[in-house]
């Protein structure tokens, strides 16, 4: 009868490493592959947030939603009996909500690659609520936005469509300050965004204390390195990560410099 032979220590261990080897050359390549797909559904999302936009403008007179400054769905946060869906100016709601009926379906307004949405930490939130923060993904360019005071008529307060922002991949909900959450550099401001880097790299600190180290600026440019941004034109393109220098505010506000206009 024949003896059968078994592996011995030595053996297994050189099968083992090179397991170990194939794993690390083959891992890092798989993340990438990952994340390329999650950014291609993200694109894919914003591309159908432009066209949901464009369809409540024509049903609007062209006017946009005024967009309360919070990323709440509903009210399941207070653990009720009965969960109630916010409505769209309700105080607690998400800019989504606005627009929704246009889209189809709120799985829309999450970007596959988010890791923590703002889930206000300060207000004595924090990581815990982060499941009733799930959709809202996307930062809404304020300056499109109507106010109480003010119907935005986009097409006519804006000139060059597909220079200006909608919304874009951000930890923010709504962003509504050139000097606070917006990817250019404000006035007075050496850095952008410094709500949301930690002092030592700028910015105003408020992360410092309430963020327990996640990386607040990552959350904003989730596919390496870039924000990818739907612009009222509905073209979506990413932006790449940068302290500001390169990102003009006119891409916020539609006010071109003088030198520039009428080119």
């Amino acid at each position: 009868m024949r003896r059968q032979r078994a592996f011995t220590l030595i053996e297994l261990l050189v099968v083992i490493a090179i397991i170990a080897l194939l794993m690390g050359i083959l891992i890092p390549s798989l993340q990438k592959a990952r994340n390329q797909a999650q950014g291609v559904v993200c694109g894919s999302h914003l591309k159908g947030l432009g066209v949901a936009l464009r369809m409540y403008l024509d049903d609007n007179d062209g006017v946009t939603h005024r967009t309360p400054n919070r990323g709440l769905w509903d009210n399941a946060w207070e653990r009720p009996a009965v969960v109630t869906d916010y409505t769209l100016d309700d105080t607690w709601a998400y800019w989504g909500i606005a627009y929704e009926p246009y889209a189809k379906n709120k799985k829309i307004f999450r970007c596959p690659g988010t890791r923590r949405n703002d889930d206000w930490p300060e207000e004595g939130w924090g990581e815990l609520y982060q499941e009733y923060f799930r959709y809202c993904s996307y930062g809404l360019n304020g300056y499109i936005a109507s106010t109480p005071t003010k119907p935005m008529k986009v097409d006519h307060e804006f000139n060059k469509h597909d220079e200006v922002i909608a919304f874009q991949d951000h930890i923010e909900q709504k962003l509504d300050g050139i000097d606070a959450d917006m990817f250019c550099i404000g006035p007075g401001k050496s850095v952008n965004i410094p709500q949301w880097r930690p002092s030592g790299q700028g910015g105003t600190g408020f992360v410092d204390g309430n963020w327990q180290g996640h990386d607040t600026v990552r959350e904003c440019f989730r596919h390496s390195r870039r924000s990818n941004t739907c612009w009222l034109d509905g073209h979506v393109s990413p932006i790449k990560e940068s302290t500001g220098e390169d990102v003009p505010v006119y891409w916020y506000t539609g006010e071109r410099p003088k030198d520039m206009a009428g080119t």
